[in-house]
């Protein structure tokens, strides 16, 4: 362990080194001389709160604490609520940055060594005052986990330790204070701080704007948060400029689970309500949905075929011996954000909080959920996913009698959709081109037809497109293209009808660009 103190403005600075297998010792005394927290009080927390955020990770780890750091999220938090308090409260932090390699104080005042630096930052944990809920905003990338055979949400995020600026991609996550923010809050500035380094329309939000947000809608104090339902959280994210969109297990029953994996591999981070009434319990809770565990070839085999369909959809497909499969219902785990829990949790939708100790977590459900999609996606998930099976069941052009399908659909950005398209090298004649000449609008909705054994391979044999901003399902206005079976079909705007010609095809690469691993 390696102390190093700074003298600016009568301020003293520390800056101190430690291996991960001295964190319990490392962290307790940074308790004790940072927020005055007794010693014994201090392994008792570390023990119970802060351990369980070390035990999934790499015993090859570095620690790098920054004392006293500020917080913009807690520092919002004090000045809005905990300093009006009687007993006093530390307005500071405690920032742990983790690096894979070992790292020394000269390093970052060497030139030489901040790529070295870049190459090995891990992401960081804040320590707040708040005790016992001292884990603060957190930022971890997912190489920093023993296990991390996952694929989720995740952007990069630029941050600066010890002056030198580095780079990290992740997702966000905070634990709840349990006074100013609860579950709900949490879940609302994860997303925020997620689309906002991601996409310039949106900006971050603290926690003090979303008590102000929520004050329109609400007839009681928000501050200490009692939690938010449903509709609040959706009012909120519309006022933080989405287009947001609701999900009941009740309205959608069979096919509620199977949206929400669309969703997720679309890359849109969905907040999920989990609640254990059913089971007599009295637990509700909310936390996000941001990817999926990298599929095996044995859940492939055993994915069964498309159930929730009409029966007139049903009647064509056992007349024409046709076996349709819906990605979507593949047997896998999804990777959640949890305020109770370390980050990157993996658990199945229909056991979301088997993580927990506590065995009545254990019959909680996933009852909701909410997407935040942007304001110009007028074509939500259901409506897409059967205006797809309609279109390769029914025509104009229906897949061949006989045939197998694993039906892909997700939604995605034309421009990095048409950025995949150009480097896919496995897209070969003129089919390339046939799809970046095309025009289309910001977002788009996409098919993949393949096979089981070709999406073993990470491979397709034909693709619809459609338009995410068009509604009108009674006619074929929505496609854009649509290539299989060796047929191209596009919709001449106008003609006001569609147009097909023979194209020889050739299986290609999927898309894989909305979820990183």
């Amino acid at each position: 362990m390696i102390l190093k103190n700074l003298t600016l403005h009568n301020m003293s600075i520390k800056s101190i080194i430690a291996q991960i297998k001295d964190s319990k010792d490392f962290i307790t005394e940074l308790l004790v001389s940072e927020f005055n927290i007794d010693k014994s009080n201090s392994e008792f927390l570390f023990d119970r709160v802060l351990q369980p955020h070390f035990t999934n990770l790499r015993s090859d780890l570095y620690l790098f604490a920054e004392t006293p750091y500020i917080d913009k999220v807690y520092r919002d938090s004090y000045y809005h609520y905990y300093s009006s308090k009687l007993k006093r409260y530390c307005r500071d932090t405690i920032r742990i940055s983790f690096f894979e390699k070992e790292i020394t104080l000269d390093d970052f005042r060497n030139e030489n060594s901040v790529q070295t630096l870049e190459d090995s930052y891990l992401g960081f944990i804040i320590l707040r005052p708040t005790e016992p809920q001292l884990i603060g905003r957190s930022l971890l990338s997912p190489r920093i986990l023993l296990n991390n055979s996952f694929q989720i949400c995740q952007t990069k995020y630029q941050t600066t330790v010890n002056s030198i600026k580095l780079n990290i991609e992740g997702f966000p996550h905070s634990s709840q204070d349990t006074e100013t923010i609860s579950c709900a809050e949490t879940t609302l500035w994860a997303i925020m701080e997620y689309f906002s380094n991601k996409y310039p329309e949106y900006s971050p939000v603290l926690p003090s704007k979303i008590i102000k947000v929520l004050n329109q809608v609400s007839f009681e104090r928000q501050i200490p948060s009692k939690g938010l339902n449903i509709q609040q959280m959706s009012f909120a994210l519309k006022e933080f400029c989405f287009g947001t969109r609701i999900y009941s297990k009740t309205e959608y029953q069979a096919w509620f689970e199977n949206l929400l994996s669309c969703y997720v591999e679309s890359g849109i981070p969905v907040i999920v309500a989990i609640e254990n009434r059913h089971a007599g319990g009295n637990i509700g809770h909310a936390k996000l949905c941001i990817g999926r565990n990298d599929l095996l070839n044995d859940a492939i085999d055993k994915l069964d075929e498309i159930r929730n369909l009409s029966p007139e959809l049903e009647l064509i497909i056992k007349h024409k011996s046709i076996r349709l499969y819906d990605y979507d219902d593949i047997d896998k785990k999804f990777i959640f954000i949890d305020d109770n829990q370390p980050a990157y949790q993996v658990a199945k939708l229909k056991n979301p909080a088997v993580h927990y100790v506590n065995a009545d977590w254990h019959n909680c459900r996933i009852t909701y959920f909410i997407v935040p999609l942007y304001p110009k996606i007028y074509l939500e998930a259901f409506e897409a996913k059967n205006f797809f099976l309609k279109f390769i069941l029914q025509g104009p052009v229906p897949v061949k009698a006989s045939s197998d399908v694993v039906l892909r659909c997700y939604l995605t950005s034309s421009r990095s959709f048409k950025d995949d398209i150009a480097r896919n090298s496995t897209i070969v004649g003129d089919l390339k081109e046939l799809i970046l000449e095309t025009s289309m609008p910001k977002f788009i909705w996409i098919a993949e037809l393949s096979e089981k054994d070709l999406l073993k391979d990470k491979r397709t044999k034909g693709i619809v497109i459609i338009d995410a901003t068009e509604t009108n399902l009674f006619s074929y206005k929505p496609l854009i293209l649509a290539a299989y079976d060796d047929v191209i079909i596009t919709f001449d705007e106008t003609a006001g009808n569609l147009v097909k010609y023979t194209l020889t095809l050739h299986n290609f690469k999927i898309f894989e660009n909305n979820l990183k691993n």
